[in-house]
Parts: C-alpha cells; sequence; structure tokens
C-alpha cells in the first residue's frame, strides 16, 4: 500500500534553555531552540511502513513544507524506513496559516499522486497534532482539499483490497473500528505505534538519493492562495503563557513549610471558571463584520454536551454586545427534544438539519450541511466544542468557506484592530496557547466573512438556564450524496469520558513511571483520600494516556488530548514525564504539584511545587 506521510520539523519545547525566553518583549526566541521532527509524525510514519510490509508493496513518501533545514527531518525519515521525499520550499510559503499549508500540501499530494503511484491506491497519513502550534487543523484541512474522507485518533490500520482500510480510532465516546472505501483517506496518529529506529544501512543507502524539492511554481499554485498572503487568520500577539508568571516552580525542601503553603494556597483559589461579561462597548459604529454568532450544538446519547452549553453561554455575551442574536446548529434526526435545554442556554434560533444520514455525524455530509447553511445566513461568528468531532468538521468548514479558524481557544472577546490598512470594528479577539502551552497567541480572522474558534471543554462556565426563554426552529434540508458513506462504522466499543474528573477539586494522576497498576493504585488512592480530608474537597486519581494505554487505568481517567481536560484547585502529577499532550488536558489547574525523580522533567515547567526524586519516596512523605 502507497502512502505519503506528512512531516514537520519543530522547534524541542522539552528543553528550552533560559536564553530562548525573551521576558522584556513577552516571547520566545525560536531560532535558540533545538529543531526536532515532530514526534508524532514519527508514529504516522511508522504505521506507514507497518501497512506497506504487512501489504507486502507500495511506497512510502515524506512530504514536508518549511525552510531548508526542514531537510534534516526528511533525512531522518528516509533512515527510519521512507522510500522517498519531498521537500515544498519557496519564500512564497512562508507566513502560511493552516488554510494556506493545507492548499500547497495538497497540490503536492496530488503530483506525488500521478507520477509516484501512477493512480494506485494510498493513504496520507499524518500526527494528530504538532507540538509547536498544537491546532490539528492542517491534516482536516487537506483532506477537504482532496476531497477525500478522514479518520482521528488513529491507532491501528489493516487493508484489504476486497474491502477496503479498516481503521481502529479513538471515537467520541470510546474505541470504533471503522471501513473507509474508496480511498484515497486521510488519517492522523495518535502516540500508538511502535517508532522504528534508524537505520545506518537505511541511512547510508539515502546518501545517494536526492530530495525532490518542489516549490509554488512547480506544483502549479495560485499565489494569491499560499503564504502569508493567502492566510485568512493573523497573529497580532505573542506573549508567555501565564504559566510562566505564575507558576514559578519552586523545588521543595521544607516539607512543612510546604504542606503550610499548599494549604493556604488551595483554600484561596477556586476550581470555578467565573463568568465575565464583555467589557466591548460598539456605541454608535458599524461592525466590520455582519451577522448573528452561532454555535455547533452536539450532542451525544441523548444530551447536548456541557461545551456547547458552555458555548451559548459565550455567545450570548458576545451577541449582547454586537447587537444580534444567538443560533445553535443541531445534525441529526429527531432532536427536537433538545430545544427547550438550548433556548435556556442563549439560543434565540435553533437550526435544525433533521436527516437520519447525520444521527452518526458522518463528516462528509455534515461539513456539507454545516458549510451550505453558514453560506446562506452568514453569521459573522461561529463556535465548536473541542471535542474529537468538533476537531475534525471545524478545519473542514472552515477551509470550504475560506474562512479562518483558531483551534482550542482559552479567551473570546471583541476588540477592535488596525490591519494593512483596514479597522477591523468589534474583530473576535481569539487567545490560544501554542508551543505545548509556553506561549499565548492572539488571534484576529481576516480575508473572510465568518470568524470561527474552537473552544475546549470546561473553558467558560455553564450558562445560568432561564427556563422561560423561547426561540424559533428552522429546519435544514439535507441532500445525501453516495460518497457521504464512504466511511462506515463496524463497531464500538464504548468508554465512558464523563468520569467524576471534571467535578473533582483535587486530581491524583499517576503516569507510567508508577511501573504498575498495583503500584498505582496502592499509592494514589491513599494519597487522593488523604488530601481530601486534609484539604475539604472531592478527590480523583487520573492518569497519562501511558498510563492508560499500560492498563493502570480506565480511560475514564484519562487526562490529555485524547482524553479529558480538568481544571481542579490542585493537580498533582506523580510519574508524568510532562508530554504536551498530557499538559493539554491539566494546564488549566489552579495548583500544581510534580513528583518525578528526573529534575529537567517537563511536568516541572508547568507545576507551582516540585518534589524531584522516586515516587516510592515522595508520596508516603506527603500522607
Amino acid at each position: 500500500m502507497n502512502a505519503i506521510v506528512l512531516v514537520k520539523q519543530v522547534p524541542d519545547i522539552t528543553h528550552i534553555p533560559e536564553e530562548a525566553w525573551d521576558t522584556q518583549r513577552g516571547t520566545l526566541r525560536r531560532a535558540a531552540l533545538d529543531a526536532v521532527t515532530n514526534p508524532l509524525d514519527l508514529h504516522a510514519l511508522a504505521l506507514a511502513c507497518d501497512l506497506k510490509d504487512t501489504t507486502g508493496s507500495g511506497r512510502v513518501v515524506a512530504l514536508t513544507m518549511g525552510p531548508a533545514q526542514a531537510r534534516e527531518a526528511l533525512a531522518e525519515c528516509l533512515a527510519r524506513g521512507a522510500d522517498e521525499t519531498v521537500h515544498l520550499m519557496d519564500p512564497a510559503f512562508s507566513g502560511a496559516d493552516t488554510c494556506a499549508t493545507a492548499y500547497a500540501l495538497g497540490l503536492a499530494v496530488r503530483r506525488i499522486a500521478r507520477e509516484v503511484f501512477r493512480g494506485e491506491p494510498y493513504v496520507i497519513l499524518a500526527g494528530m497534532q504538532s507540538v509547536d502550534g498544537d491546532t490539528a487543523q492542517v491534516p482536516s484541512q487537506l483532506a477537504e482539499e482532496l476531497g477525500i474522507p478522514q479518520a482521528a485518533y488513529v491507532r491501528s490500520l489493516l487493508y484489504d483490497p476486497r474491502r477496503g482500510l479498516e481503521v481502529v480510532r479513538i471515537g467520541p465516546s470510546g474505541t470504533e473500528t471503522l471501513l473507509i472505501d474508496p480511498l484515497p483517506a486521510l488519517l492522523t496518529v495518535t502516540e500508538c505505534a511502535r517508532i522504528r529506529f534508524r537505520s545506518f544501512e537505511r541511512a547510508h543507502r539515502s546518501w545517494g538519493r536526492g530530495v525532490l524539492t518542489w516549490g509554488a511554481g512547480d506544483i502549479g499554485a495560485d499565489m494569491t492562495r499560499i503564504g502569508f498572503h493567502g492566510s485568512r487568520t493573523w497573529v497580532c500577539q505573542v506573549q508567555l503563557a501565564g504559566s510562566q508568571h505564575d507558576r514559578t516552580k519552586k523545588t521543595v525542601e521544607d516539607l512543612d513549610k510546604f504542606l503550610g503553603h499548599l494549604e493556604r494556597e488551595y483554600h484561596s483559589l477556586s476550581s470555578e471558571s467565573v463568568a465575565r461579561e464583555s467589557s466591548y462597548v460598539l456605541g454608535s459604529r458599524s461592525p466590520f463584520y455582519q451577522g448573528d454568532v452561532w454555535v455547533l450544538a452536539e450532542h451525544r446519547d441523548g444530551v447536548i454536551l456541557d461545551v456547547s452549553l458552555e458555548l451559548l453561554g459565550k455567545a450570548r455575551d458576545l451577541a449582547g454586545a454586537l447587537g444580534v442574536r444567538v443560533g445553535a446548529v443541531l445534525l441529526g434526526r429527531d432532536e427536537r427534544s433538545f430545544a427547550n435545554d438550548l433556548f435556556s442556554a442563549g439560543a434565540d434560533r435553533i437550526y435544525h438539519a433533521d436527516d437520519l444520514g447525520l444521527s452518526g455525524l458522518p463528516i462528509l455530509p455534515s461539513t456539507r450541511v454545516v458549510a451550505d447553511l453558514l453560506v446562506e445566513r452568514h453569521p459573522q461568528i461561529m463556535l465548536f466544542g473541542a471535542t474529537p468531532f468538533g476537531r475534525e468538521l471545524a478545519p473542514r468548514v472552515a477551509y470550504r468557506l475560506g474562512a479562518g479558524l483558531t483551534a482550542d481557544c482559552t479567551g473570546l472577546d471583541l476588540c477592535d484592530q488596525t490591519f494593512a490598512g483596514v479597522s477591523y470594528v468589534a474583530a473576535l479577539r481569539q487567545v490560544r496557547p501554542a508551543l505545548g502551552g509556553n506561549i499565548m497567541a492572539t488571534i484576529l480572522s481576516k480575508n473572510t466573512f465568518c470568524q470561527m474558534a474552537s473552544v475546549r471543554p470546561g473553558v467558560f462556565p455553564l450558562p445560568v438556564f432561564e427556563r422561560s426563554r423561547r426561540g424559533d426552529v428552522e429546519m435544514v434540508p439535507v441532500n445525501p450524496r453516495p460518497g457521504d458513506l464512504s466511511v462506515r462504522v463496524l463497531s464500538r466499543e464504548r468508554s465512558v469520558f464523563e468520569a467524576p474528573l471534571k467535578t473533582a477539586e483535587i486530581i491524583v494522576s499517576g503516569g507510567r513511571g508508577m511501573g504498575s497498576r498495583r503500584d498505582l493504585e496502592e499509592a494514589l488512592k491513599p494519597l487522593a483520600a488523604a488530601l481530601s480530608a486534609w484539604l475539604g474537597g472531592k478527590a480523583e486519581i487520573a492518569g497519562s494516556r501511558r498510563a492508560v494505554d499500560e492498563g493502570f487505568l480506565g480511560r475514564d481517567r484519562q487526562v490529555g488530548q485524547t482524553g479529558q481536560t480538568v481544571r481542579p484547585r490542585l493537580y498533582v502529577a506523580v510519574g508524568i514525564s510532562g508530554a504536551v499532550q498530557h499538559i493539554t488536558g491539566m494546564h488549566q489547574a489552579r495548583a500544581v504539584v510534580a513528583v518525578n525523580p528526573d529534575p529537567h522533567a517537563n511536568i516541572f515547567r508547568h507545576a507551582d511545587w516540585a518534589l524531584v526524586g522516586p515516587w516510592q519516596n515522595e508520596v508516603p512523605r506527603l500522607l
């Protein structure tokens, strides 16, 4: 089986030297960081090589876009099993956002399919996210550019030419097995495959093999759609994340003094999100963007997800400042029972695409229905929950409309900005973490009629329900197409993702470094109980993805990118290294205590207190 693997060279955020921080400007000097191949892309490469080996034929092509030094990532791919490499390099590509990047990559993929694979079936694989931007948007937008199906959070593959491609992935409600036919398809990979080590023999063979280097002209690019000029978003400010200021790591030496500080700080903190009405005043001015504020109302198992209700509360706030209405987009058959909750949470109108074919939230028809509705009604803001489904849908919808999208926002507000001589009045200011949570980027949309953003669960508070509120329901037509069924769900192994972690005030979380399920339970359960009795809050145990994969805990207790986002008063990380996927799920904790024997572990960069030593020694000290 042929495969194209998307590869990106990224800064090494696991080891950030002090000289890389520009504290006066509040920025990070990326040139001071070492460059590495994005870790999850290496897992995608391993899965592609495994697929080629099991089918007994095909070629693996590694594709990257970047400056000259990005060639180093391609050399690494050759040493790890890739057959060919393609490097998109041109000054015209610089400054590209995810839309402009996906467009250029799409042109390169088409050329590879023609000239290397010569019409044979192929798949495209990529890491689920890159550690620098962490948007997870480019793969979905590339799939939309190519008009092909996709599957995210993939863990394993099996290809049968008579049936199609069987994919096992982490779905919205547990593990899913999908069948994709026909190909091509795009798959994003979690940290699931065994990375192939560099081979001296493969590296030696690759020395005489040239890297194909293509510029904008070589792929027939429309110059208005690439680089900075083809981008739909712009970063107007970058500054050090609050954690770099607020989390001044203190190594614990005097245990009694530490416990006293911890008790005082715990009782001074709140784990709840605090509703904050927009302070923006529009006055008599006319906003640059026109239209209502919309939210995708996602549901599962007969219940509207909390993140959708949270976003309706925020939409109500934004709409009030703009003097417009709030709309909720609802997909699926016979879901009218949700109307009262949506109206109570802040919706003025529900746009209901009532069709049986949308009940399972298939990505291709869902993209088409939502995009067509946005084109027809022109809301000025569209908000999505950053759920597994939302992280697939939002980038495709944005790309289809040529709209800007900011992923995983932690702040939304209105502001006035001037850019390239254009005055943006009442634009949506979108704030999100980047570089593993080390910096915060403020982003605005440009060259678009609709500003789009996704927000992770728990960022905004649930609104106060007003049960007396009423609104309108408008039915939206759905026109099914044959290609809508190119991805079928063969089976689901359901897991509970709404474990008690969300309401816990204290979370004690363990990693693979704890060694076994028995060790984790025997150490962390008494610690959680002791902290709960001492501090007076509800306590739960949790774990990293690696701990869950090893069977130490159920997936309902996983914290991180593919698990839950939590925001307790106190988060205690034991035996956790601090991979960016885990940090994503816990960085909103109010206070963090980390236990790890490695004084340079990345988790300490996101901790308030550090207990440096084996957990076998440090955990008993806390009991």
